[in-house]
């Protein structure tokens, strides 16, 4: 009888772990090896002993009274013991209150029996028949025993009291409280080490029972309740294990699986990892043969998956306590094989041919690139460091090895296509780092498994790779960026550091900008000088004088084109700038119509001129800063009928607004002009505006939380009230009596605006009435409305009404204008946070020590010479606002660039002995033109009346 309540126990622990099938005989690593080994090395032996076994090798109350009288049987007592489930359990006195209800009635029936004078129930005192027995019983033992088995047993009769109150109810589930902790009755880990324990020490007695392989398969198939209690025992029996599960690809394929899409029990396996210590250098060498393994197709797809999974992981927690090289070559190995997984080959129609077919297999979307950027998503954010790391210097070398020995782009790209994983493995490993971190808000809440813990599905609460990790400066290093610049605005593509956006920081796409944009007008503006002599050449050939045609025949429209009446096409044609004339009095209208005017010229050299105002200033770069300085904060008013200001302060376009769509076309041309002029515009754009703009653009996030996230950086307030919404508690009432909403919007219309307009393919026709426009969510959503069972949708139509649809037009005119000025190579390498960061960025204080730092002098001038010291001291006692007016007195403006104090040119020159004249600025050349004053109140007075009563230009 006790060998087979020992077999059922076994098959009750491998049923809870859901062990089903034993280990293949052909597998590595199959349990009777295990087992032999772990036999002859005393890891049983020091597992028995440990401290995590030792509750579950207590005698039973029944082994202690069967054993009083055959001590000299054959084996220990512990060897003979039956090791029961409950051992622990029963110390840790359990509190539910039915728990401890049954377990008095039981203690009642076992110490009193029930009253009736025949009773032939077990386990009952009146029973003659056992009354004898129970007498050399742990009465309390067994009662809390017989209790723990109704419960889980409650069909069967002969299990349940039959003297106990009414008021004991079995049909309720044991608290939590009971069940929790490892080793928890009736809870798998449990299960599982009182199957492990039996199993060992039948090894131990020599004994081979059919069902031996639950030995191994109990370490074999570790997860989140049997992997913290073989690390709890350690020694050689956590070696074993180690070496058994990691080198054995279906081994390590079958452990920590989760049943939902991610597939892998994350937590469960970052602290199994965490906690291996000294057999770090052990799981990595077992880990690398299983790889070994996948690499040879031993594994089917799945399998391989769940292994290189487990292995990014293992590597990221496990990389800083190996050898530096054995950690490099088992990166470098996984992440060959992740890539080839990530990318597979597939052989269609759309596949390209040539030298570049591998870029488009390594940018083709699919279900198993988009499982890893799901994976990269979920892995600790230490982990995902590490990995950056390592594979930063691992696309560096290759970096090294590819371009340092060959001269010849052509062979370049030969190399790269021949074995694309090898020279770009790392790069595009990367690629799906950064896909994660930007794409980690688009799974849809809504299908979220509810029990995966919030650790298991955002990095184990740390906060998300920072971009910074995945800039990769070592790598940049080898190539001449500006000739690779060049080649691709020649269309010559190929392999390239342009074709990894994410290597690059803000500081190298602001110089890329640049660049960019010199060599964009340098060939407009040496176009129109070829088109300028061609047209010169074209009137010398046919001898026509234009001046002559025009006096002879003035008025007369003539029919030649290149005649005195087409000038303007013929100036327009061979110009090479694209100037705007302004008036400082209105300097908003005439910039507009300038840029209508100009259409198709924005790539030209830019040059602007005051007019009307008696200024002869030649713009070599300071008159445009002082041209958008003025009027970047005009266009965006409020009063100006464009834009409004959202709840939290951001402007945002109005949707109602008077004003053409051509006219937000024009404002967003001039925001393009100055960014790509290398402008800073410190303009308080809203985000969301701001993501829109940029080169990807921008659609409604599928999580809900990320969608009203977005939302709230535009209307705080109103996302305050969706919330609420969908955290009421209808306890306090119905959503529809509290809430009162339908399916539908309100928005104020004074201008009557939407009276005028009709549908469109963003936003339904409007209801107008009384100075209000409503529109519906939903067809017919005014007579829909909104319940507990439907606010979600509610709330996200609400959220992408206000922030994708309602100012859809306007956003979209905004982007035309914008992309027309700004779009390019580089500006499509712009994340939408780099691209706010240049638009939006506030103005950083300005600092006297800053500006003395980065000062250069001229013309006699120097750091020591008196009169710069003098300077300098009176320049320290200047208020913040005075700072600012000087720096917009020798730069044109009057906050620092994107690039800090480095990108300001600050030269102090000298402009003769000491007089009365005051001071002058060269803002094109950042030169301040100083006069050597004697004193410092001189000095003081001269430039403060100087700074505070600066306007317009001139000519020095």
């Amino acid at each position: 009888m006790g060998n087979e309540m020992k077999d059922a126990h076994l098959t009750c622990g491998e049923a809870a772990l859901g062990y089903d099938a034993p280990c293949p005989l052909d597998a590595p690593g199959h349990p009777d090896a295990w087992a032999d080994a772990a036999a002859h090395d005393g890891s049983l032996r020091q597992a028995l002993r440990s401290s995590v076994l030792r509750p579950l090798l207590q005698p039973s109350p029944w082994a202690a009274s069967r054993g009083s009288g055959r001590s000299g049987s054959r084996g220990s007592g512990k060897a003979r013991a039956s090791l029961m489930l409950g051992g622990v359990a029963r110390r840790q006195q359990a509190t539910a209150a039915n728990l401890a209800q049954l377990r008095a009635a039981f203690a009642r029936q076992l110490q009193h029996g029930c009253g009736r004078s025949a009773c032939d129930a077990r386990f009952c005192r009146s029973n003659a028949r056992y009354a004898a027995r129970l007498r050399h019983v742990d009465g309390a033992a067994l009662a809390l025993e017989l209790a723990r088995q109704a419960l889980e047993q409650r069909a069967c009769a002969e299990l349940q009291p039959h003297g106990y109150d009414d008021t004991v109810d079995l049909g309720a589930e044991p608290d939590a409280e009971d069940r929790a902790g490892p080793l928890a009755d009736g809870a798998p880990g449990a299960l599982f080490m009182g199957a492990f324990a039996r199993a060992m020490q039948r090894r131990l007695g020599g004994q081979r029972a059919a069902d031996d392989h639950a030995l191994a398969l109990g370490v074999s198939r570790l997860d989140a309740q049997t992997a913290p209690l073989v690390a709890a025992i350690g020694g050689r029996l956590l070696r074993n294990t180690v070496e058994l599960v990691f080198s054995a690809p279906r081994a390590l394929a079958r452990s920590f699986e989760r049943a939902d899409a991610s597939g892998v029990d994350v937590a469960a396996a970052a602290a199994f990892f965490e906690r291996l210590g000294a057999l770090a250098a052990v799981a990595l060498g077992a880990l690398r043969r299983s790889l070994a393994a996948v690499e040879r197709g031993q594994a089917d797809a799945a399998d391989a998956r769940h292994v290189l999974a487990l292995a990014v992981l293992l590597v990221g927690v496990l990389g800083a306590r190996v050898p530096a090289a054995d950690a490099t070559r088992a990166r470098r190995q996984i992440t060959r094989l992740a890539v080839c997984s990530a990318y597979p080959h597939e052989d269609d129609g759309n596949a390209r041919d040539g030298e570049d077919a591998w870029f488009a297999r390594f940018t083709r979307d699919g279900d198993a690139r988009r499982a890893w950027v799901r994976w990269w998503a979920r892995v600790p954010a230490g982990v995902a460091r590490w990995w950056a790391a390592g594979l930063r210097l691992d696309a560096a070398a290759a970096a090294a090895a590819l371009v340092g020995g060959l001269t010849s782009d052509g062979a370049v790209a030969a190399r790269v296509a021949a074995d694309p994983v090898r020279w770009t493995g790392a790069l595009e490993l990367l690629r799906l780092l950064g896909a994660a971190q930007t794409d980690s808000d688009q799974t849809d809440s809504d299908q979220t498994d509810p029990d995966q813990t919030d650790s298991d599905q955002t990095n184990s609460g740390e906060p998300a790779l920072d971009p910074a990790h995945l800039t990769c400066p070592e790598f940049l290093a080898h190539f001449d960026l500006p000739r690779e610049l060049q080649q691709w605005l020649d269309s010559a593509r190929g392999f390239g550091p342009l074709l990894y956006p994410f290597a690059f920081s803000l500081g190298d796409k602001r110089r890329l900008l640049a660049a960019e944009a010199y060599e964009r007008m340098r060939r407009q503006y040496l176009g129109a000088h070829d088109r300028q002599a061609e047209l010169l050449q074209s009137q010398r050939l046919l001898n026509i004088d234009t001046t002559a045609e025009q006096a002879v025949r003035a008025g007369v429209m003539p029919a030649w084109p290149l005649l005195a009446a087409s000038s303007v096409a013929v100036a327009r044609a061979s110009c090479p700038y694209f100037v705007l004339s302004v008036r400082r009095a209105q300097l908003v209208q005439d910039a507009v119509d300038m840029v209508l005017a100009g259409a198709g010229r924005e790539r030209f050299p830019l040059k602007v001129r005051f007019v009307a105002g008696g200024e002869d200033g030649v713009d070599m770069g300071g008159v445009q800063k002082e041209l958008f300085a003025a009027l970047i904060p005009q266009l965006l008013a409020p009063d100006r009928g464009l834009f409004e200001q959202a709840d939290g302060g951001a402007l945002w376009p109005r949707a109602a607004s008077a004003h053409a769509l051509r006219d937000f076309e024009a404002a967003g041309t001039l925001l393009g002009l100055a960014f790509a002029n290398g402008i800073a515009l410190h303009a308080p754009l809203a985000p969301l505006l701001v993501r829109q703009l940029a080169a990807a653009g921008d659609a409604p996030p599928a999580d809900l939380d990320a969608l009203l996230s977005r939302v709230a950086g535009v209307f705080p307030e109103l996302v305050v009230g969706l919330r609420a919404l969908l955290d009421w508690d209808e306890a306090r009432g119905r959503v529809e009596d509290v809430f009162c909403r339908a399916f539908d919007v309100t928005v104020a219309d004074p201008l009557r605006v939407w009276s005028r307009r009709g549908a469109s393919a963003h936003l339904p026709r409007a209801v107008c009435a009384n100075g209000t426009a409503t529109f519906a969510l939903v067809p017919g959503g005014s007579d829909v409305d909104v319940t507990a069972a439907n606010r979600r949708q509610y709330v996200r139509r609400y959220a992408e009404f206000l922030g994708y649809e309602y100012a859809r037009a306007q956003i979209d005119a905004l982007r035309a204008g914008f992309l027309r000025a700004a779009d390019g190579v580089v500006f499509r390498m712009l994340r939408a946070d780099e691209l706010e960061r240049c638009l939006c960025a506030p103005p950083a204080p300005l600092e006297a020590c800053e500006l003395e730092r980065i000062a250069t002098y001229d013309d006699e001038y120097s750091a020591a010479h008196p009169v710069v010291r003098r300077f300098w001291r009176v320049v320290g006692g200047m208020s913040p606002a005075q700072l600012q007016q000087l720096l917009a007195f020798v730069t044109a403006d009057d906050s620092l660039p994107l690039g800090g104090y480095a990108d300001v040119t600050f030269v102090v020159q000298r402009n003769g002995p000491d007089s009365d004249r005051l001071p002058t600025a060269l803002t094109c050349f950042g030169r301040l033109l100083l006069p050597a004053y004697a004193s410092d109140d001189k000095m003081r007075q001269r430039l403060l009346t100087a700074i505070e009563n600066a306007s317009g230009f001139g000519l020095v």
